[in-house]
């Protein structure tokens, strides 16, 4: 389940994720949500609150398709999780082309403060 939060700042996609994301939760939520970004702010920083029921992504969505690719960032900050959230951040961290961070749940004002920097508005 992919669904947007009360914004925290202007020009930053807020979204809560919990257990397994599917296609539709990228068509629906996720791809909408960047569009109007880039057309709104002409960029994009997510800030994305998962709890630690997330699984990751239904395995038919990353076959190859095509269906969910990485959307292009400037930033991105995961907060909260089970443990493997942090470390798939820090280990796919250098290979994005936007900056990227984790922040435990109990530093999520860190973590806002970190992607509210990185906004331009």
């Amino acid at each position: 389940m992919l669904c947007q939060i009360p914004e925290i700042q202007p020009g930053v996609i807020s979204l809560f994720v919990s257990g397994r994301l599917s296609t539709a939760d990228y068509q629906t939520c996720l791809q909408p949500a960047i569009c109007r970004s880039r057309e709104n702010w002409q960029q994009v920083c997510l800030y994305i609150e998962a709890d630690v029921l997330l699984e990751g992504w239904e395995f038919g969505s990353l076959t190859g398709s095509g269906e969910v690719q990485l959307p292009q960032f400037d930033a991105l900050v995961f907060v909260g999780g089970p443990d493997w959230v942090g470390n798939a951040v820090r280990l796919m961290g250098p290979f994005m082309q936007g900056e990227v961070a984790w922040f435990p749940l109990s530093q999520k004002q860190d973590a806002i403060a970190w992607v509210s920097e990185r906004s331009k508005h």
